[in-house]
Formats: C-alpha cells, sequence, structure tokens
C-alpha cells in the first residue's frame, strides 16, 4: 500500500471517450487532459458513473485506464473507478490502476444485492485492506441502491488507506455527518459529487467537489473555490449562481434518467474534445442536442475548451 495520498479540491468525472469501432480513443483523452489542466483542476476521475463504467468490459474498462493514463501523465494525477459487483474484479482493476500510475482508486457500494449496513461493513474488511492505492468511497445511492449511514462511515474511517468520501446523495445532513466522521482524520477528504450544492459544501467542511460541469467549465469551479478560500462570498456566491443556471439548462436535456452522463459527454463534444455517442443502455446526444447544449454554453460565453 502506498502512503494515503488525499485527493482535495477539484477532481472532475471524465466520461470515457471511444473511437467509431468502440475502443478508447487516445487522441481525444489527450485533447480532454489539456482541457482540464488549463482549467486548474487538481486530479480526473476516470470510470465513474459519466465514465460508463457499468457498460464497459472488463478488458475495455483496463484499456480505458492505460489510454488515460498516458494522457494525464505529467499533467494531473489520475483516480480510478473500480466499483463491481465482483470484488475480485475490483481488487484486479485497482492492480491495473496502480501499475499504470494512477493516485488513488474510487470504490462505491457493490451493486445488485440489496444489501445491509452490516453486509458493507464486511465488504470493505474484505476488500479495504487489499487494494494497492489510497481508496476514496464513493456514496452514491442513487445508482447502487445503498447509502452509507453513520456505522459504516465510522467504521470506513479505521482504515488506513482511506483517503476520503465523494457523496452524491444530494442530501446536505448526509454529507454534514460524513464531514463530522471524517474529522477524526484531519487528512481525510470529503467532496460533494453534485454542482448544485457546492458552495454549501464548502460552508459546511467539504474539501472541493467531484461534478459534472467541472469536466465542462472547470475554471468556473477553480474560481468558486478559490473565491471561497479567500473569503470572498459575494464571488463565490455568483459563480454558483452560473454553475447551477449551466446545470439546470444542460444536465436534463435528453429526458432519460441518466441524461447528465450523455450531456457531459455532449458538452466535451461541443468543444471539439470528443464523440458524444455511449454505450448502451445509454442514450447519446445527437447533432440536435450537442447544438442545444452549445448554445448554453455560449449564452454563458464558456462555447470553447479551456486548453
Amino acid at each position: 500500500m502506498n502512503t494515503t495520498s488525499p485527493i482535495r479540491g477539484l477532481v472532475p468525472p471524465v466520461p470515457t471517450p471511444f473511437r467509431p469501432d468502440g475502443s478508447p480513443d487516445g487522441d481525444a483523452w489527450h485533447r480532454i487532459a489539456r482541457h482540464l489542466h488549463a482549467g486548474g483542476v487538481d486530479a480526473a476521475f476516470v470510470l465513474g458513473s459519466t465514465g460508463e463504467l457499468a457498460s464497459l468490459s472488463h478488458a475495455l474498462r483496463r484499456q480505458a485506464v492505460t489510454a488515460a493514463a498516458r494522457a494525464f501523465d505529467g499533467l494531473l494525477p489520475l483516480v480510478v473507478g473500480i466499483g463491481d459487483p465482483c470484488l475480485e474484479e475490483s481488487l484486479s482493476l485497482a492492480e491495473h490502476a496502480a501499475s499504470e500510475g494512477a493516485a488513488a482508486v474510487v470504490l462505491n457500494a457493490p451493486s445488485y444485492y440489496e444489501i445491509s449496513g452490516r453486509e458493507m461493513r464486511r465488504y470493505l474488511d474484505a476488500i479495504m485492506p487489499r487494494l494497492p492505492l489510497p481508496v476514496m468511497l464513493y456514496n452514491m445511492p442513487w445508482l447502487t441502491g445503498h447509502r452509507f449511514d453513520r456505522d459504516t462511515i465510522r467504521h470506513a474511517v479505521g482504515f488506513e488507506g482511506l483517503a476520503g468520501f465523494k457523496d452524491s446523495s444530494g442530501d446536505l445532513g448526509t454529507f454534514a455527518e460524513i464531514v463530522e466522521v471524517a474529522a477524526e482524520r484531519p487528512e481525510l477528504a470529503v467532496l460533494i459529487g453534485n454542482d448544485f450544492l457546492f458552495l454549501e459544501s464548502l460552508r459546511r467542511g467539504g474539501h472541493g467537489a467531484v461534478a459534472g460541469g467541472c469536466t465542462l467549465h472547470p475554471h468556473l469551479f477553480r474560481g468558486l473555490l478559490d473565491a471561497h478560500a479567500a473569503g470572498d462570498d459575494a464571488r463565490a456566491g455568483e459563480l454558483q449562481g452560473i454553475i447551477a443556471a449551466l446545470g439546470r439548462g444542460i444536465f436534463d436535456l435528453t429526458g432519460e434518467p441518466g441524461s447528465v452522463f450523455a450531456t457531459i459527454k455532449g458538452g466535451l463534444a461541443s468543444l471539439g474534445l470528443c464523440r458524444a455517442e455511449m454505450l448502451p443502455p445509454l442514450t447519446g446526444c445527437g447533432e440536435q442536442m450537442i447544438h442545444r447544449i452549445r448554445s448554453q454554453m455560449e449564452n454563458a460565453g464558456l462555447a470553447e475548451a479551456v486548453a
């Protein structure tokens, strides 16, 4: 196990770009990496829900990690999602991420089965000591069906390899509870996975964001984080308003439950950084949808990639 290195600040979730033949698009990875680096983010999160982890074969996941590692090498630390219903598959992907130079991995509750808090803690006991990299635990009840309870959060804090938490519950009460328990170890980071709650999460002791909009317009999130750190609440509030307006205008455009994942990728396509197609079962953005996303960004003066 490497020494735990907290991932703090801005860690945008990156879509997985594909070539027309379905293989990972290395050139697109490089364009996205330059865009995020120029936008001032602190790390990049690949193979999360935005990265279509659940739609990729195990072989494609490894290919995506390798392509991303080459693109981000020397620019940004790479954080890799390893969530899988099978514990051994999560471990195998974590080993591959470590071999490619990733800085940390992200682990969510295993999906498919309905599990109790006791079973979640038993799962952590089985996997955490075996992971080769620092681990950020991902609370995403919307997709996993399991919300980390207080006992699970407290249990997780006891693992040496824990780097922190990402909370995408959308519940500020849950977020504050995680911050409170994690404060027992000041080196742990607690990041919000919600564009609309970014500023409020910082006010409640959070350390940054894993937010979809940060992938499209990272400098807005950088500005908000810096303004908050400087005590400029008026500027931070102004930027949160812009971020929220963009989220409302873009994230639900397809009308499908997974619209946010498709529109983030469509937003990158509108910037000329990658193709917009999604793997089944998710529905990607067509040309008309990409044009609508670009119009939303143009209206905010954000229609060009940062790189």
